[in-house]
C-alpha cells in the first residue's frame, strides 16, 4: 500500500495542488489580520477567542470551494486522462479510492496545522491577553478538519462520478452560501442532514453584540459532542456508500 501511496504523490506533483492550497491560507491570513487589525483593547485580550471564532467562519465560507478545487486536481488526472479502467487492473478498485481521500487528508491536515501557526503569529504580534485554552485548540480541530474531511469525501464522490467537473465545483460554491447561512440559523435541526452546516453545529465560542455600546463579547459555549458523534456517523456511512458505489461502478 505504501508503494501505491507514493504512486499517488507521483501523479499529483504537477498539479500544483500545494499552490492552491498555500493560496487560500495566504488569502485567509490576509483576510484575518484585516478583520482584526481595527479591534477594540477588549477583543485584542480575548484574541484566542475571536480568532478561533473568525477562522472558523472563514473557513465555512472558503473551505467548500477549496475542497472542491481539492478533490478535482486530485481526480482530473484518471478522469480526463480515462484511465480508471487501466488503474484497476494492477490495483484495487476500493484502495485507489481510499489512497485518493488519505492524500486529500494529508492536505487538509497541512492547512488547518497552517491556520494553527497563524493564529500562535498573530498572537505574538499583537499581544493576545488571555491565553489560549488547550480544550478550544482541541476542539478548533475537530470542529474544522472532521467537518473538512466530510467535505472532502463528499466531493471526491462527485469528482469520480462526474468527467465534467464543473459539477462538483458548483457543488462546492454552493456549499459555501449554505455553510454560511447555517450560522444565521445555528440551532435549526435541519443542518445535522446538510454536510456544510457543521462548520457552525461544532462552534464552541459565540458571542453578543451591545447595540447601545457597540461592544462584542465573546464567550465560551459548551461543544457539541452528540453533532460530533453524528458528523463521525455520517462520515462513516459516506465512505461506505461512496467506496461501494466506486467499487461497483460498471464504467471502471
Amino acid at each position: 500500500m505504501l508503494r501505491e501511496w507514493k504512486t499517488e504523490w507521483m501523479k499529483i506533483r504537477r498539479r500544483k495542488i500545494g499552490l492552491l492550497v498555500g493560496a487560500f491560507v495566504v488569502l485567509i491570513f490576509a483576510w484575518m489580520t484585516w478583520a482584526i487589525r481595527d479591534s477594540s483593547k477588549e477583543q485584542i485580550y480575548d484574541g484566542w477567542r475571536v480568532c478561533f471564532l473568525q477562522f472558523s467562519l472563514i473557513n465555512t465560507i472558503l473551505l467548500p470551494t477549496m475542497i472542491a478545487m481539492l478533490a478535482s486536481r486530485l481526480c482530473d488526472a484518471e478522469i480526463k486522462g480515462n484511465t480508471l479502467k487501466l488503474l484497476c487492473t494492477m490495483e484495487k478498485k476500493g484502495r485507489l479510492f481510499d489512497l485518493k481521500l488519505l492524500t486529500g487528508a494529508v492536505y487538509l491536515l497541512l492547512f488547518i496545522i497552517a491556520e494553527y501557526a497563524m493564529m500562535f503569529l498573530l498572537s505574538a504580534a499583537l499581544g493576545f491577553g488571555r491565553p489560549a485554552e488547550p480544550r478550544h485548540l482541541i476542539y478548533f480541530f475537530l470542529e474544522n478538519y472532521t467537518s473538512s474531511i466530510l467535505l472532502l469525501l463528499l466531493q471526491q464522490v462527485l469528482s469520480f462520478f462526474y468527467e465534467n467537473q464543473i459539477i462538483p465545483l458548483a457543488a462546492g460554491l454552493f456549499g459555501s452560501f449554505a455553510g454560511l447561512f447555517s450560522w444565521f440559523l445555528p440551532g435549526a435541526p435541519v443542518w445535522y442532514l446538510i454536510p456544510w452546516g457543521y462548520y457552525s453545529k461544532l462552534a464552541y465560542i459565540s458571542y453578543t453584540w451591545d447595540e447601545a455600546t457597540r461592544i462584542t463579547t465573546y464567550y465560551n459555549a459548551p461543544f457539541n459532542f452528540p453533532g460530533l458523534l453524528a458528523l463521525l456517523a455520517i462520515i462513516a456511512a459516506g465512505y461506505a456508500a461512496g467506496r461501494y458505489l466506486f467499487v461497483t461502478r460498471k464504467e471502471i
